[in-house]
């Protein structure tokens, strides 16, 4: 597989020398996909739960019938040492609701998309991910949600912490389709930088093809906030356990979403132990 090979690319391309209108393939990758397909009938309620922790590329593909509502949650915990890529679309259907909770901590690097289509009038997309970064790893992530139905309802949250030397680029776009009249989007991205040697780009995008919209995109990048280490450290902690909890803390609203205890208890052990080994 050439190293080069295109993996995805945001909709509406910006300079070049930025380097964020395209994400390459990893190298290293071999075999088939991973494929999964989920269909939520028509009315339905459905929990759908994804554990990636093969090395290799993984794809998904969903639909939302009439008035169903779909929670996949997707996590990748892949081995350390290996490369990952994912590739999430999804379709919504008429008063469908796609509920997304994603994870992104595992693989020594890792390419995703998630292209979301609000294309039934009433369509709503609740998507919510976070990102965690450390040693050399390499985090390349697009997220679009296209809405063309009347009166479709977009919110995307996106929470990240980048430790080490690790390299992330987060794109997420909100497109706004012509005859989407009515719609709402708000996207949000926050991102803690705890060590001076990480990259970090952050690219929020809106397209709107329709004056009948309302949209809203954020970005907030900083430095963990040192009263609140301060006033953990005086309670007795060092400071790699207070940069724990302040970090745990960003995530939990993330966490919280995923439906299984355990899950929730590996990732929150997982991200323990990269966070103590890095302190």
């Amino acid at each position: 597989m050439n190293e080069q090979e295109l993996f995805s690319q945001i909709p509406m391309r910006t300079w070049r020398w930025l380097g964020v209108n395209d994400i390459k393939e990893p190298a290293g990758l071999a075999g088939e996909p991973h494929r999964h397909q989920i269909v939520a009938q028509p009315g339905a309620d459905d929990e759908v739960t994804l554990e990636l922790r093969e090395s290799g590329r993984h794809e998904v593909q969903a639909h939302v019938g009439k008035g169903a509502r779909l929670h996949l949650t997707a996590l990748q915990l892949a081995a350390e040492d290996v490369p990952v890529t994912c590739r999430i679309k999804v379709l919504v259907d008429e008063g469908g609701l796609f509920s997304y909770t994603g994870v992104e901590a595992g693989a020594s690097e890792t390419a995703a998309e998630l292209t979301v289509h609000l294309a039934g009038d009433d369509a709503r997309a609740d998507v919510w991910s976070f990102y965690f970064g450390d040693g050399d790893r390499k985090l390349d992530l697009n997220y679009i949600i296209r809405q063309s139905g009347k009166r479709t309802d977009a919110n995307m949250q996106v929470r990240g912490a980048l430790l080490g030397k690790s390299v992330k680029n987060f794109r997420g776009t909100l497109d706004f389709i012509e005859g989407a009249k009515g719609s709402v989007g708000r996207e949000n991205e926050e991102v803690m930088l705890l060590s001076d040697g990480v990259r970090n780009r952050s690219v929020p995008i809106m397209l709107s093809h329709e004056d009948d919209v309302d949209g809203h995109h954020a970005v907030a990048v900083g430095k963990m906030d040192e009263e609140k280490l301060f006033y953990l450290m005086s309670r007795g902690l060092d400071l790699a356990e207070a940069r724990r909890l302040v970090v745990e803390a960003a995530f939990h609203p993330v966490l919280d979403r995923i439906p299984e205890a355990k899950y929730r208890e590996e990732i929150e052990a997982y991200l323990t132990r990269r966070l103590l080994a890095n302190g």
